[in-house]
């Protein structure tokens, strides 16, 4: 019904920005729903996801902060129906086509950020819809450092989603996830993001690393956090999604203090709770 009638006003206000915005998040509202209910419904959830791309893009022209962000969360969208379909080695590392909107770079530095922090061939657990965008938009880190980033929660309601990510961990779908990572954790690192869900975590000696909390003791990369563009990002003060990524930055000195210097240009007077202490 929301759907039918924002479509009617948009044949009489096609400039409103934000009823385009809104229709997209109903459309890709609804391709998640596709999923829950088994990959069954007319229409499939590839056509909801071009119905979203196109509201998305609309939203993009009439300068809709979230717009740009949608759009790339419904390409990510694609990219988990690709990977239901053909298999991690296959979808899993589909890249964005050239015409996608580019993310902002504080979004895309983040995801350098978390890639970074999860030792080489990693399981990343991501528990939110911007980490799992950060790592996957601009995927060329995701493939050079063979991480295999997972959605907890998807994987406890999505089958098809399960069995393709069971299949690329080498364990059985028919485990509890707690117990299949705990079996996978024998034969590659399991990373926790800032926002992980922990209840979807085996039992295990938590490390930290940078961003991430590890399940083995690593030794440090060469690379180092950049938190340049989240810097520049502050002193604009125009996105509203940069309080989201320093949100994610809050929760990963909660359980890694040693973040709190390296956040100090950045939150300034304000600092994370965990580094008031």
């Amino acid at each position: 019904m929301a759907i039918g009638l924002l479509g009617r006003y948009l044949a009489t206000a096609p400039d409103d920005g934000r009823a385009w915005f809104q229709l997209g998040r109903f459309y890709l509202l609804d391709a998640r729903d596709w999923h829950l209910q088994g990959h069954r419904g007319d229409p499939d959830g590839m056509l909801y996801l071009d119905f979203a791309a196109t509201a998305f893009d609309q939203a993009v022209r009439l300068a809709v902060d979230s717009g740009m962000v949608f759009r790339g969360l419904a390409e990510l969208e694609r990219s988990v129906v690709f990977l239901e379909d053909s298999g991690w080695a296959a979808g899993g590392h589909r890249r964005t086509r050239s015409g996608d909107p580019p993310m902002p770079t504080f979004i895309m530095e983040l995801g350098a950020n978390l890639l970074s922090s999860c030792p080489v061939g990693g399981v990343l657990l991501v528990g939110s819809d911007l980490e799992a965008l950060s790592v996957w938009y601009d995927n060329i880190d995701l493939r050079s450092r063979k991480i295999l980033p997972l959605r907890p929660d998807r994987y406890a309601t999505d089958s098809m989603y399960r069995r393709r990510m069971a299949e690329a961990m080498e364990t059985d779908p028919g485990l509890p996830i707690r117990h299949a990572l705990a079996g996978v954790a024998v034969r590659r690192p399991l990373c926790l993001s800032p926002t992980a869900d922990t209840a979807a975590a085996p039992t295990a000696t938590w490390t930290s690393s940078r961003l991430a909390r590890v399940s083995r003791p690593v030794d440090p990369g060469p690379e180092a956090l950049s938190f340049t563009e989240l810097l520049a990002a502050v002193r604009q003060g125009e996105s509203v999604w940069v309080g989201e990524v320093r949100r994610v930055y809050d929760d990963a000195a909660r359980y890694n203090l040693l973040l709190c210097s390296s956040f100090l240009p950045i939150f300034g007077d304000a600092p994370p709770p965990a580094c008031r202490r």
